[in-house]
């Protein structure tokens, strides 16, 4: 029978994986900062010349930028209301 690696004991790999974890921690860490620093939303975009709400922030940030917030506090508002309905009445 073959033991998985997670219930092995090895001491002699300690060292090793700690390093190990420690080169996949900085890859995983690196691959988050890479994720949280590309753009979502590019107003400046070709892609974008059309769309309205890139007009919009370009023209009136503020404006956009309330419309954005009140959409995405509404979204959630009525996301927690359907999680308690469920919650509450199966």
């Amino acid at each position: 029978n073959k033991i998985p690696a997670f219930m092995a004991n090895n001491s002699d790999d300690d060292k090793n994986n700690q390093q190990k974890s420690m080169n996949e921690n900085e890859s995983v860490e690196s691959q988050v900062n890479t994720f949280l620093d590309t753009p979502l939303f590019d107003p400046d975009s070709e892609a974008n010349e059309d769309n309205w709400f890139a007009n919009l922030v370009k023209n009136d940030y503020d404006s956009a930028e309330a419309l954005y917030v009140g959409i995405i506090g509404i979204v959630g508002v009525i996301v927690s209301q359907e999680m308690l309905r469920i919650v509450k009445y199966g």
